[in-house]
């Protein structure tokens, strides 16, 4: 039986850093936390719920001028546009969701 991380093209990183998500073209976004992410793709946690196969964008959020970045956040994308692969429910009440996605490619 192979399990999904053997499926994987490139290399996952961990790393928790607070983010901005929000679907493309809307102007509202809510604050979600990166879990993990790679040269391909990210997971986090968001409080909203985002439907597979929506474009989203997605921001590195930094409340003020003197919060950092965690360290580790080599190779993280600090913006970018993504597409939702796959979104579950992991708690209701707050209610959570885990959120996988896969960046757009670059053409610059």
């Amino acid at each position: 039986m192979s399990n999904a991380h053997e499926k994987r093209r490139t290399s996952r990183y961990t790393i928790e850093a607070p983010i901005l998500c929000s679907y493309f073209n809307k102007p509202v976004s809510s604050s979600a936390r990166t879990i993990n992410f790679s040269q391909d793709g990210m997971y986090f946690v968001s409080e909203k719920e985002f439907h597979p196969g929506s474009a989203v964008l997605i921001r590195a959020k930094n409340d003020s001028p003197h919060q950092k970045m965690p360290e580790n956040t080599e190779g993280m994308r600090q913006t970018t546009l993504a597409e939702v692969r796959w979104c579950r429910q992991v708690s209701e009440k707050p209610t959570h969701y885990q959120v996988g996605v896969k960046y757009y490619e670059s053409w610059y």
